[in-house]
């Protein structure tokens, strides 16, 4: 199975049983959390995401990383506490990578996690971070956006045109499945 690198750490594909368990609560913010979450924010962004959970490392910790217009949030035992509004985009996911469809989301969120000093916090957001923080938290509960995703949107991302519109190609989220089960059975 090809996956998106960090230096000694790799996102876990689509099959991998971490990604649908419900991620451990994290008692302590400990050098070991605060280095996760460094190896955490070094992955997501070489491979150019909003946001990660630990489980999509292979790691079942409550710990959630998202990086909005260049703002870093970091998480840890993030819960939803309240959510209002509803809109459907497109999202996709690192753990599925080239896949696309358009889930329903709250439009405004208020998050109650810890930083990484251990206080408790309160985030509240609207718009693309309310979604990123809604897929990550799925992330940490074992839901992936597929589960929710309208599937009659699903597409994959093919490839790019010379004019930089994207080229993609419909799918079902059965075919889909099939496709990321075929890819880890071949190893590449």
């Amino acid at each position: 199975m090809t996956e998106e690198s960090g230096r000694d750490i790799t996102i876990v594909r689509y099959g991998h049983p971490a990604l649908r368990q419900k991620a451990a609560p994290i008692r302590r913010v400990t050098d070991d959390v605060k280095a996760l979450v460094g190896r955490m924010v070094e992955v997501m962004r070489s491979a150019h995401g909003l946001g990660l959970a630990a489980n999509q490392l292979g790691v079942p910790r409550r710990v959630a990383v998202v990086e909005i217009d260049g703002e870093l949030t970091a998480l840890i035992d993030p819960q939803i506490v309240s959510a209002k509004g509803s809109e459907s985009l497109e999202e996709g996911c690192l753990s599925l990578p080239r896949l696309y469809g358009n889930v329903a989301r709250p439009t405004r969120v208020v998050v109650r996690a810890r930083d990484l000093s251990g206080k408790r916090i309160k985030v509240t957001a609207e718009g693309l971070l309310a979604r990123a923080l809604c897929h990550e938290v799925d992330h940490l509960n074992g839901e992936l956006f597929i589960d929710t995703v309208d599937e009659s949107t699903l597409h994959w991302l093919v490839g790019m045109a010379e004019e930089g519109e994207q080229i993609t190609q419909a799918t079902t989220l059965e075919d889909a499945l099939k496709a990321f089960a075929a890819s880890g059975r071949a190893g590449g």
